[in-house]
């Protein structure tokens, strides 16, 4: 049973309303918000989901609960898409309204989805989704759940790339620059471990991880390529780099749980995005991956990204949004 936490105590489509306060215009003629905001609070995937009990009781809380706390794809062990709190929309405190990300979902005469930006703290994303019934109200969460899901990822990815920029220990390491990668935000605690032509690898180790990054190039080849051709390039990386604890295993994709591709975008550019699980042949060790192949038509090639986590004890999901957001940063 997927938990929430109870604190005592959003017809689809999105109106994008800008914060209110005092504006300045900047050079580039958008606004820029002036107004003086406390921090807001919450780390990666969490979220105060503001709803009355009786449609948390109803459709409209089984709804949220189906989809918000449904375990994420890709990993090895049950981890749902958000950390999730509630409370009674006249619980919402000056504390609470500090919140990172927050879903207000309640019955309304009208029925929307509505994004709001900072609008009690800064950096903060809310979103409002209201319908004139019970029924409404989780057709509304089940019609927006995509494109809201997205937003709320988003916004955590841009303040994991924002907290990298501002960190010294970001750089982009001159095996990447090799690769015709101009910038990378690559956390400075991975180390190049093997420096081929076409084929570099980075690993760092922390308390409960390993954690590898490893980035390739191809000939671009006609056409998309199929799942097939990007399980067996990662496979024959795996296979003559990546070796087990016994003699002969070696790093292969999970085809049991086969993985998933989704169409995606980095640098500008076409990229398939693949999730899924590896593990060791002829061994017992095994943990997520995530990888981007990007269509770098300009230098008529597959530029792979690939990033691998090892952590038998250790909860994977954020650990995997910060490697992708280390991924989504490359400008070729």
């Amino acid at each position: 049973m997927k938990r929430i936490f109870l604190l005592s105590f959003l017809t689809i489509s999105f109106l994008i309303l800008p914060s209110c306060g005092s504006d300045e215009t900047n050079e580039d003629v958008t606004k820029k918000d002036t107004r003086i905001l406390p921090p807001s609070s919450g780390t990666h995937s969490e979220l105060l989901l503001v709803m009355p009990d009786e449609l948390w009781l109803g459709r409209a809380g089984e709804a949220f609960r189906e989809i918000y706390l449904a375990d994420q794809d890709g990993l090895p062990q049950a981890e749902p898409y958000f950390d999730a709190s509630r409370v009674e929309p006249k619980d919402v405190n000056k504390i609470l309204q500090k919140a990172k990300n927050i879903l207000w979902i309640e019955k309304s005469d009208t029925n929307f989805v509505r994004l709001t930006k900072d609008l009690w703290a800064r950096p903060q994303q809310l979103i409002r989704i209201t319908a004139t019934s019970d029924k409404a109200v989780a057709a509304e969460i089940r019609g927006s759940a995509k494109q809201v899901i997205k937003s709320f990822k988003d916004h955590d990815m841009a303040l994991i790339q924002d907290r990298l920029k501002r960190s010294a220990y970001a750089y982009t390491h001159e095996n990447l620059k090799d690769m015709g990668i101009k910038r990378m935000l690559l956390h400075k605690g991975f180390d190049p471990t093997l420096d081929k032509e076409g084929l570099k690898i980075f690993a760092t180790k922390t308390v409960k991880t390993i954690q590898y990054m490893i980035v390739s190039s191809r000939p671009m080849t006609e056409g998309l390529v199929s799942v097939d051709d990007v399980i067996a390039h990662r496979d024959s990386i795996g296979k003559h780099y990546f070796e087990g604890s016994f003699e002969g295993s070696y790093m292969t994709t999970e085809t049991l749980i086969p993985p998933s591709i989704t169409n995606s975008e980095i640098s500008g550019m076409f990229a398939l995005e693949t999730r899924g699980l590896w593990r060791m042949e002829a061994d017992f060790m095994g943990g997520p991956f995530l990888s981007y192949s990007i269509y770098d038509e300009k230098n008529n090639r597959i530029l792979t990204v690939e990033a691998l986590l090892y952590g038998p004890q250790a909860k994977k999901r954020n650990v995997v949004l910060e490697m992708e957001a280390m991924m989504k940063s490359i400008k070729l």
